[in-house]
């Protein structure tokens, strides 16, 4: 089964891979390079750099989003490239001691796999003390998780660069914490004098004075957050996440607890209509999680995901409420919605609760037996009682649907049997050009590629290749690992579904080729759900 929920799947956080814990424990501390230290128990390898150079390394790694970005739509590309930076082994030729290097692949894993898999990283990662880079990195997710003593262990040892002003707002926050109020504003006040920062101010003196001065706070990073969390929380103003990367959003949703649902379910579904903004977002996550009517629930999952797709962010919001879609009852009114619900189901790995959304979609909703009323002189009459004599015929999905949502049936459980698999294929390209990328993927991976796919192939129009295309090709054929897999999702900018059916049947050649089938079928997976929804 392939793992579509979380890097969980993929990637233990919480400890190194065994041969590198051994490897640390026999060698100095300081001998050991930045990338040789990994959280990914099931990663790459050793070799994940064999083939590389420090210059192909930055290469991969620079075009990829950075921590002060958004970060990434499509889960399966943030996985691929989570997957590589999260593995530890040699370094690429030229790259041992490389601070840059090591730096870059931090950012570049906060971005895709967030606060917690960064820290965990560098709580184990040596010579932070001389790395300023790695340093802030470290202290921020230290910072925004609720680890104030490692950060504060972090900006208290630093040698290189401690008298710039985040660090010296770092260690004001740590005399805080400390009781230390007269320590932490004269660190403050160097910092000011450096840079000026009215927002930490606010935040700070919150907290040394005990009451707030200010009627807004904002939090751009992880200092500003932690301050904000420690602060009291009498006259404590919303605070304001704007600005913030996503990462540092993310991190804040979990730690900010959502209120609970007051009203009636069906009252408050319909009180909907006059919400708006993050409240409006909360109660619709409210109905979707209640227990007390599962079909309102299934009417708000609806509406979540009909709203996700208009916003083209079908995968995040079914990643967030698939594991929903196993208890919600399936009726003839639910049905309707079926099909995005088992694409939700989907794309949290919950293969049971698609397939009986699936099967629904073709059989219509099970019938519910009404008895009629008893009669003690005719026990006969209850034998056979037929239910809902007067409800409508169910009308499955087109056949193009259906077809679509047991291919992705069959890649969710990795059984792609040949024979039954390309008869799906050209069932699949029969849909129209939907199907042509969806046929190219899997082309990539040794399975059918038709005479009708190959001709609309050739007949589509030239397209320009991208440098990191052809730097992936090279890159997979010298067995460059890590290399190809973060070059594939510099390709994927805008996620598989956007990418070419030339570019997909060259990426999963390219990941298949280095032994990342699983992270290519992955692509593939996410494609079908996206495009089906």
């Amino acid at each position: 089964m392939l793992p579509t929920n979380s890097l969980a799947s993929l990637l233990a956080l919480a400890a190194l891979a065994t041969a590198h814990a051994q490897d640390i424990e026999v060698r100095q501390l300081g001998s050991v390079d930045p990338l040789e230290v990994g959280v990914a128990t099931n990663g790459l390898g050793d070799s994940l750099w064999a083939g590389s150079t420090v210059q192909t390394a930055l290469n991969a790694l620079e075009s990829l989003p950075g921590s002060g970005s958004e970060g990434y739509r499509s889960p399966a590309r943030a996985n691929l490239v989570a997957l590589a930076l999260l593995s530890g082994g040699r370094p690429p030729q030229g790259g041992r001691g490389n601070i840059s290097l090591a730096g870059l692949r931090a950012d570049r894993l906060l971005a895709a796999s967030g606060a917690e898999a960064v820290y965990s990283l560098l709580e184990r990662t040596p010579g932070l003390d001389r790395a300023p880079d790695l340093a802030r990195l470290h202290a921020e997710t230290a910072f925004a998780l609720a680890a104030g003593e490692a950060g504060c262990r972090t900006a208290n040892g630093l040698i290189v660069g401690r008298d710039q002003p985040y660090w010296l707002r770092a260690r004001a926050f740590c005399h805080a914490l400390n009781g230390e109020d007269a320590a932490a504003e004269l660190s403050a006040d160097l910092a000011r004098a450096e840079e000026p920062d009215a927002n930490f101010d606010g935040l700070l003196y919150a907290i040394t004075i005990g009451s707030w001065t200010t009627g807004s706070a904002s939090a751009d990073t992880g200092l500003d957050w932690a301050l904000a969390a420690v602060s009291p929380s009498e006259g404590r103003p919303a605070i304001n996440l704007t600005d913030a990367p996503g990462w540092l959003v993310t991190v804040a949703e979990a730690a900010s607890a959502a209120p609970a649902l007051e009203a009636d379910p069906a009252l408050a579904l319909e009180g909907l209509a006059m919400q708006e903004g993050i409240e409006r977002e909360q109660r619709l996550a409210q109905l979707i999680r209640q227990d007390f009517d599962r079909q309102v629930s299934a009417q708000a999952l609806a509406i979540a995901l009909d709203e996700a797709v208009q916003d083209n962010d079908f995968m995040r919001v079914a990643r967030e409420f698939g594991h929903e879609v196993d208890t919600l009852p399936v009726t003839f009114d639910t049905l309707v919605d079926g099909g995005r619900f088992s694409l939700a189901a989907l794309a949290v790995g919950d293969i049971a609760a698609a397939q009986r959304w699936r099967d629904a979609l073709e059989n219509g909703p099970p019938a519910r037996r009404s008895l009629p009323a008893y009669d003690p002189t005719k026990p006969d009459d209850l034998i056979g009682a037929v239910a809902e004599p007067d409800r409508p015929e169910w009308a499955p999905p087109s056949p193009a649907f259906m077809v679509g949502l047991d291919l992705a049936l069959r890649v969710a459980q990795n059984q792609l049997r040949r024979a039954s698999t390309d008869a799906l294929i050209q069932a699949r390209l029969e849909a129209g050009d939907g199907g042509l990328g969806d046929i190219a993927a899997l082309a990539g991976l040794g399975f059918a590629a038709p005479a009708d796919f190959r001709l609309a192939l050739y007949r589509a129009d030239p397209s320009t290749v991208s440098p990191a295309l052809s730097a992936m090709d090279a890159a997979a054929m010298a067995g460059a690992r890590a290399e190809t897999a973060l070059l594939a999702a510099q390709v994927l900018a805008d996620g598989p579904v956007a990418a070419s059916p030339a570019e997909l049947m060259r990426i999963t050649a390219a990941l298949d080729r280095v032994g990342l089938r699983d992270m290519a079928l992955a692509l593939v997976l996410e494609r079908l759900i996206v495009e089906l929804a």
